[in-house]
């Protein structure tokens, strides 16, 4: 049973294992989907010895071709983003079903705030949202500056950086 909320917290230890499938689908339940405004996914991560098995139950099938309606969502907040093809999957599907975000805020592990690829992916997935307002951190807490990020030149997109 789900009681009345507005702000859903996750704290998720992944243990090598996929999450965006898992979160996801729990955003699609109805009571949930209905009632969420804000949504904060904080992730810790522990080493797996060669990552989840071949048919693991974190692999939720087809779940990045599925497509729900948000409505209620307002505001996004990722800590521990390290870059992983499900979870630049999950902002993806996050902004196309959230037609009433105002913002997403990304803080990034350790790994990818060295990354300038993974900094990129995430800009260019932004791109595509002009009326989201996106912040980039690094996993010191300070903002990451869309322009320190090769190659990534933007027009009408609100990403603020430190000049």
């Amino acid at each position: 049973m789900v009681a009345a909320f507005s702000c859903l917290e996750l704290q998720l230890r992944a243990n090598g294992h996929a999450f965006g499938g898992f979160v996801f689908h729990l955003l699609g339940m109805d009571k949930i989907r209905a009632a969420t405004r804000r949504l904060k996914v904080i992730l810790k991560r522990s080493a797996m010895e060669g990552g989840c098995r071949l048919h693991c139950p974190c692999k939720f099938r087809n779940w990045r071709f599925e497509t729900i309606s948000l409505a209620a969502l307002k505001e996004v907040e990722f800590d521990g983003f390290e870059g992983e093809d499900h979870e630049f999957d999950l902002l993806q599907l996050i902004l196309g079903c959230a037609p009433t975000l105002k913002r997403m805020s990304v803080q990034l592990s350790e790994e990818t705030s060295a990354s300038h690829e993974g900094c990129a992916k995430i800009y260019s997935i932004f791109k595509a949202c002009s009326s989201v307002k996106c912040d980039v951190y690094h996993s010191s807490g300070l903002m990451h500056d869309s322009q320190n990020c090769p190659s990534m030149r933007f027009s009408g997109v609100w990403i603020q950086g430190v000049h």
